[in-house]
């Protein structure tokens, strides 16, 4: 199997995200553009997680990043999102390979941090965590 070279996020480490991982993220890969894939995307309070299947009628939506040649940026990911890599592995995520359709058309193969098995959360029905998070902790406006 040939590895991707894109990586499809969509909750802490989307490009809109002031985490200190999506900023890493942003300087170690380039932004191609955001995207959608068939899942479901849950609310686990401070980060969202998702499950893939490309028969789902839901969509999750995030950004696409063109990864580098650095392989230390994956291993470094891999660390923040717990995934070990052994099969039998506790791992709460694992990275897959989907499809990702792009908003701006086509389509790639990507990499993606998706849940082993449905979590009892609240489903974020939009499918996009960031507008998700606005909605539900609003900015108090200045005059």
């Amino acid at each position: 199997m040939i590895e991707p070279n894109h990586l499809f996020v969509y909750g802490t480490l989307r490009a809109e995200s002031a985490h200190p991982m999506a900023h890493r993220l942003r300087v170690a890969a380039k932004l191609l553009g955001r995207g959608h894939a068939p899942g479901l995307l849950y609310d686990l309070g401070t980060y969202a997680a998702a499950i893939f299947a490309p028969d789902q009628r839901y969509r999750v939506i995030g950004d696409v990043f063109t990864l580098g040649p650095n392989p230390r940026l994956l291993a470094d990911l891999d660390k923040y999102e717990g995934v070990t890599g052994v099969e039998d592995a506790d791992d709460m995520f694992q990275r897959i390979v989907i499809e990702v359709a792009l908003d701006r058309g086509g389509s790639v193969e990507a990499w993606v941090y998706g849940l082993k098995q449905a979590p009892r959360a609240r489903l974020i029905g939009s499918g996009d965590f960031i507008a998700d998070r606005r909605l539900r902790k609003p900015r108090a406006l200045h005059p």
